[in-house]
């Protein structure tokens, strides 16, 4: 499936995860439970923001955007952080007042089945979410993902704990196990955050300049080549470099060598945008450390 139509699969489903959570508190009255229902409206609006974010950046450029509009998939992932925190906040809020007054909780033989529903969707649909961040190199997919993952293993830690409480009439688990929750998803937010901010701030790709400079090596005709440079921007990675030729080459031939890098980038790279600064021996601007 295209980003487009996983992101609006991830909202719907969502939508219908909510209500399902919502039912399993109501049946049994657990803060724990209430604070997986709270965490799945923050997925709602972070896929939301996500199915936004997406048709924003696969917008073609403009004249007021040049570069295209791949960035609103950074942002979408650093809103999605700090409503991640939000939902930490309110989790701690509503589980603070039944620490201190631990009460039982009914029905759980009942709402037990229906939070695993949800959970098995949320599960269904992180591996969906995952494989096409993959393919597509969507960080706003990959971001929505990890949420939900997290969304998993703390639902499936909530039902555990609950089972715990009643087993053995510490109801006090309840409220600790909302805190848990809580807790996770600051860790999560912060991992999030982490990773949106440094491909806001242009971090290099390492990986993909290591390649890079595999195939500039094994260029018939490529002298030495410096100031290699590489960022990623939503699922663009943009990458410029100088080479150098030798100053007895007609501009056909060197024109000819950087069409055949160019070529060879886009095809390990699809879609990668690539700027190719060309002068000879005579005019190099590096120094011999600078240049390979």
């Amino acid at each position: 499936m295209k980003k487009q139509q996983v992101a609006l699969l991830a909202v719907g489903i969502g939508l219908a995860i909510f209500i399902i959570k919502l039912l399993a508190y109501l049946i049994s009255g657990s803060v724990a439970l209430l604070s997986d229902a709270l965490e799945s409206i923050v997925n709602i609006a972070a896929s939301a923001m996500m199915l936004a974010s997406i048709r924003v950046a696969m917008r073609p450029a403009d004249r007021e955007h040049k570069y295209g509009h791949q960035r609103a998939e950074n942002i979408s992932c650093l809103v999605e952080g700090v409503l991640i925190v939000i939902a930490a906040i309110l989790i701690v809020m509503a589980s603070l007042a039944r620490l201190w007054d631990p009460q039982p909780f009914s029905s759980l033989d009942l709402a037990a089945p229906v939070s695993m529903l949800a959970t098995a969707m949320n599960a269904g649909l992180y591996i969906v979410l995952m494989r096409s961040s993959r393919r597509n190199g969507s960080i706003a997919l990959e971001g929505d993902a990890k949420h939900l993952l997290s969304d998993v293993i703390s639902s499936l830690a909530i039902i555990a704990g609950l089972f715990l409480a009643e087993a053995t009439g510490l109801y006090v688990l309840d409220p600790l196990m909302a805190l848990a929750v809580a807790a996770l998803l600051v860790r999560m937010a912060c991992s999030l955050l982490s990773k949106t901010s440094h491909e806001l701030m242009d971090r290099s790709c390492p990986e993909v300049e290591a390649e890079i400079e595999r195939t500039l090596e094994a260029q018939e005709g490529l002298l030495q080549y410096h100031d290699l440079r590489t960022r990623k921007v939503g699922d663009v990675v943009y990458a410029e470099m100088h080479i150098c030729v030798s100053a007895s080459r007609t501009v056909a031939e060197a024109h000819e060598l950087t069409d055949r890098i160019e070529l060879a980038l886009e095809d390990k790279f699809p879609g990668m945008v690539v700027t190719i600064h060309l002068e000879t021996e005579k005019e190099m601007e590096c120094s011999p450390s600078e240049a390979r």
